[in-house]
């Protein structure tokens, strides 16, 4: 039967006779097809098991083409899946993590953003950490102040995948970006404090040795600490013009 037969002779059926065909098909490579038989899958997609969606996209993953089928997933869906395909008797598999992420970071903004907040942010941070590094003496104060972002030189990644990943969070979603930054260093609003103080104490010393070298071209031999000392009215000695 050609193509567009089978297309319409599916369409023709109720929702729950196509969710039978569907899965009463070993191969899901073929199951995968059916799906793409009416104009919108996402209904079909979102009223088939977990498990059978998780074999569909299984034999995708890591070609870019399981994000196709990716957005059509309820929210629901999607966690369960990661709980099932990143977990590995009982210890995170860093490696399946990747791989979904990379898919997830061909998806929509919209969509990327709509699912990141589905998986817990220590998990992206765990599978993230020691991929890249930002060098900056004040990381807590950069981070929160928003100035940090993929494309910052202050960042060097070790590998291009999480470069990719990172550019899409930032893209679908800047505070969550923020968020993750700070759980994969390890800072919290103590560290911005610390960095805020030691900021200002960096800039004073400067200061000082600016209008310390000043001083010196100009042959002030006071230093400021000793013209701003207080002075002890009561000790000096005033005499009036008459006395003289």
């Amino acid at each position: 039967m050609p193509i567009e037969e089978a297309e319409l002779v599916f369409q023709g059926y109720p929702t729950h006779k196509q969710l039978e065909i569907i899965s009463s098909t070993r191969d899901p490579r073929k199951r995968e097809e059916l799906y793409y038989f009416v104009p919108d899958c996402t209904e079909l997609i979102q009223l088939s098991s977990t498990e059978d969606m998780l074999q569909i996209i299984s034999t995708s993953l890591g070609t870019g083409y399981a994000s196709i089928l990716i957005p059509c997933l309820s929210s629901d869906q999607f966690e369960e899946m990661i709980d099932i395909a990143v977990w590995k008797d009982g210890k995170l598999d860093e490696r399946s993590l990747d791989i979904w992420l990379f898919e997830l970071s061909l998806c929509d903004c919209e969509d990327l953003s709509q699912f990141l907040y589905r998986i817990d942010i220590s998990i992206l941070a765990a599978m993230l950490r020691g991929r890249f590094e930002i060098n900056s003496e004040f990381l807590a104060l950069m981070i929160e102040s928003g100035t940090i972002d993929p494309s910052s030189k202050e960042i060097q990644f070790k590998d291009e995948r999480s470069k990719h990943i990172l550019d899409a969070i930032w893209a679908a979603d800047e505070n969550l970006f923020t968020r993750l930054l700070y759980e994969v260093f390890g800072l919290d609003q103590e560290d911005i404090a610390s960095e805020f103080s030691a900021s200002l104490e960096r800039a004073k010393e400067k200061r000082d040795q600016r209008v310390e070298e000043k001083d010196r071209q100009m042959g002030v031999h006071v230093t400021e600490e000793q013209i701003l000392q207080t002075v002890d009215l009561k000790k000096i000695n005033l005499k009036d013009d008459e006395d003289e």
